[in-house]
C-alpha cells in the first residue's frame, strides 16, 4: 500500500516534471546563432562540439547503469538535474572553446542520468498501480506538454535574443532550476525481491553484451544507431539554412516555434499514429524522414526565398518535427517491452549507448563535411548518403523487429513470461 501511494504520487508528478525536465527550453531556437554570432564560433565547430557532447553521453552511458544501481532512481535524478542545471550555466559565462567541451562532457553526464532513470522511475511506478500499459500514453501526453512549452519558448527566444544573445540562456538556466526542485519530490521504491544486486563495471558490460546479442534487440540497436544522428543533424542545419536564405533571426526562431509545435503533436499522437502505422512505425518514420530530409537540402541548394519555397520547405519541418515526437515515444516503448526489474535499466542503458556513439560519429563527420562546402550543400550530401544507409538498415530489420509476441523466441524477449 505505501509503495503503491509512492507510485500515485511519482506519477502525478512526472507529468508536470517533465514541461522542464525533458530538455533545455529557450536554448535549441537560438542555438545556432548564439554559437555563431554571441561566441563567435564556425558551423563547423558547433558540430563539433555537438559530437563530442554525444561521444561523452556514449562514455557516461557505460557507466550510466552502475551509477543509477548505486544511487537509486530518485538519486540518479536529482543528481543527473543538477549537473544539466551547472553547464547550462556554464554555457552563459564559458568563452574558450575548451571551456565548452568540459561542460558538454558533465552536461552528458547529467543527461545520461536522467534519461536512464525518469523512463524506468515512470515504468516502475505505474507497474505498481497495475497501469503499466498506460506508459506510451503518458510519456507521450508529458513529452507533448514540452514541445508546446518549448513552443512558445522559441517564438519569445528570436525577439529576446535580439535585445541580448543570453536572455534565452538564463531563462533556460532558470528551468533547469526549476526541474532540480521538482525532482526532489520524487519518491524512491524499496528494491523488488527479484532486483538484482548492484553489478560492477565488468560484469555490467558483460550484461549489456548478452543482451544486444539477440536479432531483435540487435537490429533495434542499429537502427537506433543511424536514426536519431540523421534527425540531429537535420535539427540543426535546417537552422543554418533559413538563415542563409535570407530569414532575419528573429523570425527564423518562430520557424523553429511551428516546428517545435509539431513535434509536441507527434509526441501527444503517436498512441494513434501507431494504430494506424502498425508494425511498420520505425519504416514509415524512416521513409518520410527521409524524403523530407532531402526536400531541404534541395530547397536550401536550388530555392530562392519565396512563399512556394518556403511552404515546401515548412511541410518538410514539420513532417521531421512530427517523426521526432512520436519517435522518442516510440523508442521507449520498444525498449522497454518484455522487460523485467533486472535487465531494464541495462536495455535502456544499452540502447543509449549505441544512439550516443552513432549520433556523435554522424554530427563530426557532418562537421567535416562543412568545413569545405556551406551548410545547405552539406544537408544534400548528408541526406543522398542517408538514404543509401537507413533503407540498407530496414532491410536488415525485417522480420526482426514488429513481430507479434508469440513470433519471438524467449531470448529475444528475455525470457519474459507471455500472458
Amino acid at each position: 500500500m505505501e509503495n503503491e501511494t509512492r507510485a500515485k504520487r511519482n506519477i502525478s508528478l512526472y507529468k508536470k516534471y517533465k514541461i522542464f525536465s525533458y530538455d533545455f527550453l529557450f536554448y535549441y531556437a537560438v542555438e545556432v546563432m548564439f554559437y555563431t554570432i554571441v561566441k563567435g564560433f564556425s558551423m563547423s565547430e558547433f558540430m563539433y562540439l555537438s559530437s563530442f557532447y554525444t561521444l561523452s553521453a556514449f562514455f557516461w552511458q557505460l557507466f550510466g547503469s552502475l551509477i543509477v544501481e548505486k544511487l537509486g532512481l530518485k538519486k540518479s535524478i536529482i543528481l543527473g538535474n543538477f549537473f544539466v542545471s551547472l553547464n547550462c550555466a556554464m554555457f552563459i559565462v564559458a568563452k574558450a572553446f575548451p571551456t565548452f567541451l568540459l561542460a558538454n562532457f558533465f552536461l552528458a553526464l547529467g543527461f545520461s542520468l536522467k534519461n536512464l532513470a525518469e523512463g524506468s522511475l515512470l515504468y516502475s511506478s505505474l507497474k505498481k498501480v497495475g497501469k503499466r500499459d498506460e506508459f506510451s500514453k503518458i510519456e507521450g501526453k508529458s513529452n507533448a506538454k514540452y514541445y508546446y512549452f518549448d513552443a512558445i519558448s522559441a517564438f519569445l527566444s528570436g525577439f529576446l535574443f535580439v535585445i541580448n544573445g543570453y536572455i534565452p540562456f538564463i531563462l533556460s538556466f532558470v528551468c533547469c532550476i526549476i526541474s532540480l526542485v521538482i525532482s526532489c519530490k520524487f519518491e524512491d521504491f524499496k528494491k523488488e525481491e527479484d532486483y538484482e544486486e548492484t553489478l560492477s563495471f565488468k560484469k555490467t558490460l558483460l550484461s549489456i553484451k548478452e543482451i544486444i546479442s539477440n536479432n531483435r534487440s540487435k537490429a533495434m540497436l542499429l537502427f537506433a544507431f543511424v536514426f536519431w544522428g540523421i534527425i540531429s543533424v537535420v535539427n540543426i542545419l535546417y537552422k543554418a539554412i533559413i538563415l542563409d536564405m535570407g530569414i532575419k533571426q528573429q523570425y527564423s526562431t518562430i520557424v523553429v516555434c511551428l516546428v517545435t509545435i509539431f513535434v509536441g503533436f507527434g509526441a501527444r499522437c503517436f498512441y494513434g499514429i501507431e494504430k494506424v502505422t502498425k508494425n511498420k512505425t520505425l519504416t514509415v518514420f524512416s521513409y518520410a524522414l527521409l524524403i523530407s530530409t532531402v526536400t531541404i537540402g534541395v530547397i536550401g541548394e536550388f530555392a530562392n526565398l519565396n512563399l512556394t519555397s518556403l511552404s515546401i520547405l515548412f511541410i518538410a519541418l514539420a513532417i521531421i518535427g512530427i517523426i521526432q515526437g512520436a519517435y522518442r515515444v516510440a523508442i521507449k516503448k520498444y525498449v522497454l517491452n518484455f522487460t523485467t526489474s533486472q535487465v531494464r535499466i541495462k536495455i535502456t542503458s544499452a540502447y543509449y549507448i549505441v544512439e550516443n556513439l552513432g549520433k556523435s560519429l554522424i554530427l563530426f563527420l557532418t562537421g567535416f563535411l562543412l568545413e569545405f562546402v556551406g551548410n545547405a550543400t552539406s544537408c544534400l550530401v548528408f541526406s543522398l548518403l542517408s538514404v543509401v544507409i537507413l533503407v540498407c538498415i530496414l532491410k536488415y530489420m525485417k522480420g526482426k523487429i514488429g513481430l507479434k509476441p508469440e513470433q519471438y523466441s524467449p531470448e529475444e524477449i528475455n525470457n519474459v513470461k507471455l500472458k
